[in-house]
């Protein structure tokens, strides 16, 4: 059985990936991905960790009580946007992102400036020293 859920989150990975990369190989040369955040997180002057994320990613699921942590214990320090690449209106802004596996985490500063890209799972722990690591040592509330 945990075969089979393995085989099948593979697949719906890879169908995912391979859905994004037929959509950007519309001619346009690729980049190392965006330096600016896009407007779904410029709405405060605070750093931002955006997560791209699907119900029926298991590591994904795996993070949602992690990330609700984040966002309640540090809604002051820093935000938190969650996109969810199952649905069509968030399409275009995964491919501008160049997404190519979720979960991807981007981390920005509070000017929308690209600091730092992880693909996969990431321990609260983790995220929170990475945050230390580019220079912004938060406290919970």
């Amino acid at each position: 059985m945990k075969k089979r859920s393995k085989l099948l989150a593979l697949l719906v990975v890879a169908i995912l990936a391979f859905t994004l990369l037929m959509s950007a190989c519309s001619g346009k040369k690729a980049d190392a991905g965006p330096k600016k955040a896009s407007s779904v997180t410029m709405n405060e002057k605070l750093p931002k960790m955006v997560d791209f994320w699907s119900p029926t990613c298991p590591p994904c699921r795996q993070m949602m009580p992690i990330l609700a942590e984040l966002e309640e214990e540090y809604a002051h320090a820093f935000k938190l946007v969650k996109v969810d690449t199952s649905k069509p209106e968030n399409r275009d802004l995964a491919m501008q992102n160049q997404i190519q596996y979720i979960p991807t985490q981007i981390f920005y500063d509070e000017n929308g400036e690209q600091l730092f890209r992880h693909v996969g799972f990431y321990s609260k722990e983790d995220i929170l020293n990475k945050w230390k690591e580019l220079g912004y040592d938060f406290q919970s509330k």
